[in-house]
């Protein structure tokens, strides 16, 4: 976790702490049905290399789906799919240690309870945090953002959101004043409070740093819409992180709290600096080797399902092809092709060119509005993650046509393909299906972020959100 999300490590902690104690309470209620309280303590030390790989499993799970970071959108559905998740890897790191370690095996009975437990208590728990304690006061992170104008009113809202948990408390705005007398000067516009506006203190440059002390903040947002307003604050800013405040500049409040890199933020300087974290050759091979064995453990009920589906197809037009072919822009420029369910009628695209569909589409055939929604019109694009033209996450390849207008539209549009392609990716559980070049430059953002934060945890993490739309057709996440 980067230093300017510092103030989250406490809370990481804390969650992780509380899960370990969830676990715990699981096993003592597991040994204690099945084994009994007597030989309890016995039978604790005896298989408590197994425990401790249970605990690290779960911890770790969680950790990497993200379940103890900020939560921008309140959904319960998130909230079990991370449990099912720590599940089943606990089960599998069972299997594997038990076949490694023959003096780690746990009891069916005790694990099987004792999860159980765990479960229940786990999800009590998560559910009476966020639904309850992290909307209190007492738990809120305290923040202050460094200037009034637009740019300040927009990341006012984003740390306003009524679904950020924990919750966070703006409990100033901070003006910088070269006119300002040396103490500063709290305003109180009327109404300002009543309109969920926090009052404005005016301050001399020279006194930035103290005016956030004396407001106690955790977080400082750094939201001025000129650079010159900060002129002699550079240094008092750098003095508040290590004090330990969360200075967050205008793009790490975009990341944080957006999940994306605003383009007008990036410029040829920033892109030098952070492709030098963007990927390694290691995490390059990890993403891969998941491709392969994630496809081939699929590969039984993807082709059952490609069959249905290539049946549903052939009816809805007797004499037209199931398949629908196209090229595609993948890594560094190269063109393949993909092949996918057809989804509309015949000849839709002819005298027309390639041009985006858009919502409610008359070409689309009445099977493949619903293709479309459950993504089943995707499945032949396995192939092409077998073969490494794609990987399952990544940024959607677009049509060579289309990249060549969009490139002239849209600054550094081709960086998106410096990673491979993907069949669902960051951009698409954040952002509707795109129609326009606008569409297509917030998609970008996106796909920026990503690059930018690529890990096997992250598309963990996308891939367990895609499933929200495979199996209940459910809307991307727009935040």
């Amino acid at each position: 976790m980067s230093s300017h999300r510092s103030y989250l490590h406490q809370q990481v902690f804390f969650l992780a702490t509380l899960d370990a104690f969830c676990l715990l309470g699981g096993v003592v209620v597991g040994i204690d049905i099945r084994i009994g309280a007597q030989t309890m303590w016995a039978y604790f030390l005896e298989t408590l290399p197994g425990w401790a790989y249970i605990v690290l499993a779960v911890l770790a799970s969680n950790y990497v789906t993200g379940a103890y970071g900020l939560e921008l959108k309140s959904s319960r559905f998130n909230m079990m799919v991370n449990w099912a998740f720590s599940i089943t890897v606990a089960f599998l790191v069972v299997s594997i240690t038990s076949y490694a370690w023959f003096s780690a095996v746990l009891g069916r009975g005790v694990l099987l309870l004792a999860l159980a437990v765990y479960s229940v208590l786990w999800l009590l728990i998560r559910l009476l945090i966020y639904h309850y304690f992290f909307k209190q006061d007492v738990l809120a992170y305290r923040v202050a953002i460094l200037g009034v104008g637009a740019r300040a009113q927009t990341d006012l809202g984003l740390v306003q959101n009524v679904n950020l948990r924990p919750r966070h408390k703006v409990v100033a705005m901070i003006q910088v004043d070269q006119a300002q007398a040396a103490s500063p000067t709290r305003v109180s516009a009327p109404g300002r409070e009543e309109a969920g506006s926090p009052s404005v203190i005016h301050c001399a440059p020279s006194h930035v740093a103290a005016t956030v002390r004396s407001l106690a903040c955790d977080v400082l947002l750094v939201a001025v819409d000129r650079d010159e307003e900060l002129a002699g604050v550079y240094a008092q800013l750098r003095r508040l992180r290590f004090e330990g405040v969360s200075v967050l500049s205008p793009l790490n409040v975009s990341e944080v709290y957006g999940g994306k890199v605003p383009l007008n933020l990036v410029d040829e300087h920033w892109l030098m600096n952070a492709s030098q974290g963007f990927i390694s050759p290691m995490t390059l091979r990890f993403k891969r080797m998941m491709d392969v064995g994630l496809v081939l453990m699929v590969s039984p009920l993807a082709l059952v399902l490609a069959l249905v589906v290539a049946l549903v197809v052939k009816l809805t037009e007797i004499r037209a092809p199931v398949f629908y072919s196209q090229e595609r822009m993948g890594r560094f420029g190269r063109v393949f092709r993909i092949h996918k369910f057809r989804t509309m009628k015949e000849g839709a695209e002819a005298g027309q060119g390639a041009v985006w569909s858009i919502e409610n589409d008359p070409r689309v055939t009445w099977a493949g509005r619903s293709l479309r929604k459950y993504r089943l019109d995707e499945i032949p694009q396995l192939w092409n993650v077998f073969k490494g033209e794609m990987s399952l996450v990544g940024p959607r390849p677009e049509r060579p046509e289309l990249v060549e207008k969009l490139e002239k539209l849209i600054p550094y549009y081709r960086e998106r393909e410096n990673i491979p392609p993907g069949l669902t990716g960051w951009a698409q559980i954040r952002y509707p299906y795109g129609a326009t070049t606008e569409d297509s430059r917030v998609k970008l953002e996106f796909d920026l972020y990503y690059l930018q934060n690529l890990s096997i945890a992250l598309d963990i993490r996308i891939i367990l959100r895609t499933l929200r739309i495979v199996l209940f057709g459910m809307e991307r996440e727009i935040r």
